[in-house]
């Protein structure tokens, strides 16, 4: 391999990725629209969105620093301008449907997304995606995919290490922020009329900033979910996931896991969903429906680290509930436009009494996001 290419490959996976499958779409599609043998050509759909929504807590902060930040309290730590933004959401992918295995569709994909803040574009952040989906017989599909976020900031922090250097001074704060690579596979299958299971694995990798390496992970998902209809247009849904995070923690050169002091975000999470989809009769012909789910959620870390020398790790428990509702509603065979709500909770404790109220202040929050989106499909 060519060594641009190669460090290409490398270093912006995500990119190397979405320009691999854009030629599996791309190659195989001219090479099959040459073939008189073939019955059925190959076809493709491109989709492109754009919306807006408002964010009200855009960090996830508590009351706490909240506060601070409404108080000018804490010079280093807030390099936002407002806890709250409105951020401008544009989405473009395509879709090859081919028939390589008679009858049954094989459908690749690759698709790109953009949050942009319209007043803190520190927090902008971009998403690939890419995936292969196979139909099989007996009304079975499963499917690879690939998403890679290349860089996504979270808050600043007090590094502890620069606090030694140069104790608690506004530079001590620095900026946490990751990138993710996200390898997953599903399989799913239909049975009786219209009931549907489905099996889902991820595999996440997170690769933290300079100043936080210790929190580099490997995250792995296992999920499964049911979905079944239960009256003219209503489906009830209910999955559970079980998550396991393994935390570097530790970031020196010198150190391992056994030598190191912390902090650890190891940690196993529990996640329950149940939603219901409502599609009411149309409208003038016009297809729309609700959709309203939710999600609790356990998180158990395991550092084993006193609480003493990892506060925000030893002993905690997070808990978390999001509530989504959005509402599709079909314009014409080209657009849809989507409203939709969400809310994040979350409540935190620890199994330690004498922290168990400095995590709750630093980690408890509550969000509002309310959006609208408009989409655009068209077979090419």
């Amino acid at each position: 391999m060519d060594n641009r290419l190669k460090f290409w490959a490398v270093k912006k996976p995500g990119s190397f990725f979405i320009a691999l499958l854009v030629l599996l779409i791309l190659v195989p599609g001219l090479m099959y629209a040459q073939s008189k043998k073939k019955k059925r050509k190959a076809s493709y759909e491109l989709e492109l969105g754009v919306g807006g929504f408002y964010d009200d807590n855009i960090l996830k902060y508590s009351d706490k620093y909240l506060n601070r930040f409404l108080n000018n309290e804490d010079e280093g730590r807030f390099h936002i301008e407002t806890y709250d933004d409105f951020i401008i959401y544009t989405s473009a992918g395509i879709t090859g449907t081919y028939y390589w295995f008679g009858k049954n569709k094989t459908l690749l994909n690759a698709d790109y997304s953009r949050r942009t803040y319209a007043v803190n574009n520190i927090k902008t952040w971009e998403y690939f995606s890419t995936g292969i989906r196979q139909y099989l017989p007996g009304r079975i599909s499963f499917k690879f995919l690939y998403s890679y976020i290349p860089d996504f900031y979270v808050r600043h922090f007090r590094d502890e290490v620069r606090v030694d250097e140069f104790g608690y001074e506004p530079n001590t704060f620095t900026p946490y922020a990751f990138s993710k690579d996200n390898y997953g596979f599903y399989i799913q299958k239909y049975f009786w009329k219209s009931s549907r299971i489905k099996f889902s694995f991820y595999w996440a990798q997170y690769f933290h900033n300079k100043h936080y390496t210790e929190y580099d992970s490997d995250n792995l998902y296992y999920r499964i979910q049911f979905y079944q209809p239960i009256g003219d247009g209503l489906r009830f849904e209910i999955g559970y996931e079980s998550i396991t995070s393994d935390a570097k923690g530790y970031d020196a050169a010198y150190e391992t896991r056994e030598t190191t002091d912390g902090p650890d975000a190891t940690y196993d999470e529990d996640v329950f969903q149940i939603g219901f989809r409502w599609q009411p009769p149309r409208i003038k012909k016009h297809y729309h429906e609700l959709n309203v789910s939710s999600e609790y959620s356990g998180r158990y870390y395991s550092s084993s680290h006193p609480v003493e020398i990892d506060p925000l790790h030893a002993g905690r428990v997070d808990r978390v509930i999001h509530l989504d509702v959005y509402y599709r509603f079909k314009i014409n065979n080209h657009f849809d436009i989507k409203a939709y709500f969400d809310w994040y909770g979350r409540d935190t404790e620890t199994t330690s009494e004498i922290n168990s109220e400095y995590v709750s202040d630093e980690k408890d929050y509550i969000q509002h996001v309310y959006g609208l989106q408009l989409e655009y499909s068209l077979d090419l």
